[in-house]
């Protein structure tokens, strides 16, 4: 379980592509969500800020790999795979998972000016 294992799929330009595809996927999921879901302003102000292209799919994947037993464990089992051991399902769960606590953080950003 070394970090540097993790860090090395989270900067790998496969693993953090993945990502970002599947980042693009969830955020337009939460763009058609029900407005009465639990931080629907602050959910559908990250997903903007994803379309966009505004987010880094680096530290995602980072996110996603430290806040996911699962996916971190397959990196475990296999770190020359850089992640390619794990399903895209698996990284899109992980989004959708940490989906409110990245919109929560975004939301107490100012824009810059």
């Amino acid at each position: 379980m070394p970090a540097v294992n993790y860090i090395a799929t989270a900067s790998d330009p496969e693993f953090s592509g993945r990502v970002m595809i599947i980042m693009f996927k969830v955020a337009q999921n939460v763009a058609s969500e029900d407005p009465a879901t639990a931080h629907h302003q602050e959910r559908i102000a990250y997903a903007s800020f994803v379309i966009m292209g505004e987010e880094k799919p680096q530290l995602v994947a980072g996110h996603v790999i430290s806040s996911n037993a699962v996916i971190s464990g397959a990196i475990d089992s296999d770190p020359e795979a850089l992640g390619k051991n794990v399903p895209d399902g698996d990284i899109e769960f992980a989004l959708a998972t940490i989906w409110d606590s990245r919109s929560l953080a975004y939301a107490t950003v100012k824009p810059a000016a």
